[in-house]
């Protein structure tokens, strides 16, 4: 489950209740699906353009793949790419379904893209040791 918070995903003084929205502008990365890489940003476009085909709420933004389905985990995906091929200065060709077919028996590549997301959106991907108690 991927839980990022408001104030990790946007920037620039917005306020949205008690959450700062932050983002920084950021360069698009690749990722392998299948034999071939992909140009990939999540920025505020891809985020707005999931928006606009999930119907989901800029609130609902902080709960970003929490309970997602499978198919709005790939529109996200896909969101993500559209925009890096946008950043990339390309026409992106690819569609969802496109996108669907070049997960078929790669069962790690949702969990890559969701990794890429993570990081540009300033979040934690990896799991730190709790803090052992100390004893009294």
């Amino acid at each position: 489950m991927l839980n990022i918070p408001l104030r990790i995903l946007f920037s620039g003084g917005l306020r949205l209740g008690e959450s700062i929205l932050k983002l920084e502008k950021m360069e698009y990365t690749f990722v392998k699906l299948g034999d071939d890489k992909y140009p990939i940003k999540f920025g505020f476009n891809a985020l707005r353009k999931y928006s606009m085909k999930t119907g989901t709420t800029l609130n609902e933004l902080n709960k970003l793949g929490a309970d997602m389905n499978l198919n709005n985990a790939l529109i996200l995906i896909y969101c993500g790419i559209e925009d890096g091929y946008r950043a990339a200065k390309q026409e992106c060709k690819l569609s969802v379904d496109d996108l669907a077919d070049l997960m078929d028996g790669d069962f790690d590549a949702i969990g890559r893209c969701m990794e890429v997301l993570t990081q540009m959106m300033g979040g934690d991907s990896e799991k730190k040791p709790k803090p052992k108690k100390a004893k009294s």
